[in-house]
């Protein structure tokens, strides 16, 4: 069945600046820039001012005619992702993972620019791990004095981030061992963010 039309709205805070052109959304505020490529969904995406009873000063509307029910759900998908943007650009995501050994210590070489980093000494192996850190993402290791084998990813892009954490578990993935044994690897131990706002 068809839904006539879904529609929702985001509140756009002080201080963030939203464009929109061609579904691609750019989305600046203290922190940086990020764009949003939503070409390959037939939705409607506006930044108006709007004045009622309920909702006023800047919004963004999201809007999809005529769309199956499942197809319609993409519209509260893309209001998430903008709010995460939004999120992104004025206070920051900071991912924290820890390296865990039983024997082997895993070594990781951090570069000068914070932008790659390379494992090394996984399970005693030789082979050697490069990972290069997706655009605005950086990765240095915690400065924490009770801390220790902890890296710490942060950028403004929450996939980003997301996507650099995973590309680094990934390599310390264990095959033809016993997972339950063979305890080692690089895993997230806590999600926040970087300049969280007080309420």
């Amino acid at each position: 069945m068809k839904v006539i039309l879904k529609e929702d709205y985001l509140e756009v805070p002080a201080g963030v600046k939203i464009s929109v052109k061609a579904r691609k959304v750019t989305i600046t505020g203290p922190r940086g820039k990020i764009t949003k490529d939503f070409s390959h969904k037939s939705i409607d995406i506006r930044v108006m001012k709007i004045a009622t009873s309920k909702m006023k000063g800047l919004y963004v509307r999201i809007q999809m005619w005529n769309g199956a029910y499942k197809q319609a759900c993409a519209v509260y998908t893309f209001k998430g992702l903008i709010n995460n943007c939004i999120i992104g650009v004025t206070e920051g995501f900071r991912y924290r993972l820890k390296m865990v050994h039983a024997h082997f210590p895993i070594t990781a070489i951090i570069s000068k620019d914070k932008k790659q980093i390379e494992i090394k000494n996984f399970l005693g192996g030789k082979k050697q791990h490069l990972i290069k850190m997706q655009e605005g993402c950086t990765v240095s290791l915690s400065t924490a004095k009770d801390v220790k084998n902890e890296l710490v990813f942060e950028g403004i892009d929450n996939a980003a981030v997301s996507l650099c954490c995973a590309q680094v578990s990934g390599v310390c993935f264990i095959k033809q061992k016993d997972e339950r044994k063979f305890l080692d690897g690089i895993f997230v131990s806590s999600k926040e963010l970087v300049d969280p706002k007080e309420d």
